[in-house]
């Protein structure tokens, strides 16, 4: 498989497992020392803890996540994801608001030929 292909597969399983709420689908996609840098929040590091944060994202509302990809690239074992999402996420006055923001991640191909994410990075556009 591509790295594109990876990506793109990667992406469709993402944005499928956050919208029905189940991080437990989205713990294949990185590897076990993966690190996750949130704005506004230390790293997190890890499998478990990712998912967790991730978790947290969703109880506290955020729903409907949409990406878009920007750029891949790879050179050898090494391929990157530059992208944009889009989600609803609760705004001061309890009602919901569309945020949109950037990311990307870092992907490492196993022994495999399979790719996981090893670092994912995101923040918004209007923070």
């Amino acid at each position: 498989m591509t790295i594109e292909e990876a990506i793109k597969n990667a992406d469709a399983q993402f944005t499928e497992a956050f919208n029905q709420g189940n991080v437990g689908r989205l713990i294949d996609m990185y590897a076990e020392g993966a690190l996750l840098l949130s704005p506004g929040s230390p790293e997190v590091r890890g499998r478990e803890a990712i998912m967790a944060g991730f978790q947290e994202l969703m109880d506290a509302g955020w729903k409907n996540i949409a990406l878009n990809t920007v750029e891949i690239g790879s050179d050898g074992g090494l391929g990157y994801h530059v992208g944009k999402f889009a989600a609803d996420v609760p705004a001061d006055d309890g009602s919901s608001k569309r945020e949109t923001g950037k990311y990307t991640d870092i992907y490492k191909r196993r022994d495999d030929g399979s790719w996981q994410v090893h670092v994912t990075m995101f923040n918004s556009d209007t923070e």
